[in-house]
């Protein structure tokens, strides 16, 4: 008998014994098949079809059979030519056959609410310390060397990583709901695309800011201690050609008769601490020392120089209540377009509307010459964006920390009313370009702070114990690149 509370995965070719055991105990109803199931079979339910390797003959027909099944598709290893198949049946403007799909991860493609969702499994790619800041420094202070430092990344395992994003690729199928927009012009207007991009990664945090025993900086494999964080970042891509019929046209012929390719990116997402790593550490007495929270989230979208930034927003705070910030997207655009097999101009006016708001942080736009970063900053006890290198004394006085009385003495602790580590993502980005295949970034940095109280000494102190603070970076460095396929035929 099926068990309805586990999720059904069939896999095809050759899979690891260590992914399957993983599968299995990740809540996975595993079934290990010969070749590709009939999607049309009656009784057929399949919430994720793996398949490793070659092909397996499934054919166009099949891929999007089992897409509108809303099952998703995990390809380990595929060919180019199958992920030129793949482009073939999906036609999103992401640009499948170019993907590097990182090895031991999978390619995920599956749809919700119409739109086909490409997620190609990420890593960040460097992480750094913050040098330590504190209170007082006293004149015979020995204190760790100064200027931030690079640590190892933790080698978040395949099986791991290809689970999670699994299991978010099942939840977002079952559980999303439709934006309220108006995106997509009517079925026969020539020169629409859309698609969505998700960057979907693993953060784990082997470097301690503070061991229990009162050492500062040390690196960690004990389970018990990694914390972990999740990222799922999602971009819609909507690719509208405008002013000129854009099939078999080249970059120069599009432009020179006056065509225009506007794509709009839509993020949205979040960051959030995963259930399956270690808790906020409180220190060897709750609240003597600060833990790992998300007070600094960053998400970008650039270009290369064949597209240009035409608008993004949100542009400020539209309202505030207490510590509660509100913001709003608001986009319309006419798209001149053409339909009747080009004989006909359209103008289609494509809208996107939606209100959001922030609790304790603030949400910022930088704009630069190959695009927008969207920043998301706390601000309560202290304000990350007006100084994020904590060179003030309001991170500390009294900042994130409170008196309390124990055992008769006063001491200082770290607030434990700090957020839930689940930071939103917002933005809508607005880029012009000819037809053709420009390289679109997706840039990804984020900052886990740590704090210890004075009434804990630790190796981080001189002669006097300090209120001390630290933070951990991590990025995708210089962006994740992914080619958008603005071309029609």
């Amino acid at each position: 008998m099926t068990d309805l509370t586990k999720i059904p995965i069939a896999l095809v070719g050759s899979h690891s014994g260590t992914f399957v055991k993983a599968l299995r105990a990740s809540n996975f109803d595993v079934q290990q098949v010969d070749s590709v199931p009939d999607p049309k079979k009656k009784g057929t339910h399949i919430a994720v079809l793996a398949i490793a390797g070659e092909d397996h003959n499934l054919s166009e027909g099949e891929i999007d059979q089992w897409m509108r099944s809303k099952t998703v598709l995990a390809f380990f290893a595929p060919s180019r030519a199958f992920l030129e198949t793949i482009h073939k049946v999906t036609k999103t403007p992401i640009d499948i056959p170019s993907l590097e799909v990182p090895k031991g991860l999978p390619l995920l493609v599956y749809t919700v609410n119409d739109l086909v969702h490409i997620a190609p499994n990420n890593v960040p790619s460097k992480a750094k310390v913050q040098e330590i800041a504190r209170n007082a420094v006293g004149k015979d202070a020995k204190l760790p060397e100064k200027g931030s430092f690079s640590v190892s990344l933790a080698a978040v395992e395949p099986d791991e990583q290809a689970i999670t994003s699994i299991s978010y690729a099942v939840a977002t199928v079952q559980s999303m709901k439709p934006m309220a927009s108006v995106l997509d012009p009517p079925s026969g207007v020539i020169g629409f695309k859309k698609g969505v991009l998700d960057n979907t990664a693993r953060i784990s945090i082997t470097w301690l800011a503070w061991r229990s025993d009162g050492q500062y900086g040390v690196e960690t494999s004990d389970p018990s201690l990694i914390q972990k964080y999740d990222l799922n970042w999602y971009t819609d891509f909507y690719a509208y050609a405008t002013g000129v019929d854009c099939r078999g046209m080249s970059s120069s012929e599009f432009t020179g008769a006056g065509g225009v390719v506007y794509t709009v990116a839509i993020d949205r997402g979040s960051l959030l601490r995963s259930s399956n790593g270690a808790p906020r550490y409180l220190g060897p007495t709750s609240g003597y020392c600060g833990y790992y929270f998300v007070d600094w989230n960053q998400t970008g979208s650039h270009a290369d120089p064949s597209m240009k930034l035409v608008s993004y927003q949100p542009r400020g705070v539209v309202s505030q209540s207490g510590t509660t910030y509100s913001y709003s997207i608001d986009f319309e655009q006419d798209m001149q377009m053409f339909n009747n097999n080009g004989n006909e101009q359209y103008t289609f006016s494509a809208q996107y509307s939606t209100d959001f708001s922030l609790d304790r942080f603030q949400l910022h736009g930088l704009q630069d010459s190959t695009g927008v970063d969207y920043s998301v900053d706390y601000k309560d006890y202290y304000d990350h964006w007006s100084d994020p290198n904590f060179n003030t004394n309001t991170w500390w006085e009294p900042g994130v920390y409170e008196e309390v009385t124990r055992e008769g003495w006063k001491h200082w602790i770290v607030r434990e009313y700090l957020p839930a580590d689940n930071v939103p993502i917002n933005g809508l980005s607005v880029f012009s370009s000819s037809v053709g295949k420009p390289t679109f970034k997706s840039k990804f940095e984020a900052a886990f702070r740590a704090f210890k109280s004075n009434a804990w000494r630790c190796t981080s102190d001189d002669d006097t114990t300090h209120f001390q603070m630290t933070g951990i970076y991590f990025s995708n460095d210089d962006g994740w690149s992914n080619v958008l396929d603005l071309t029609w035929s």
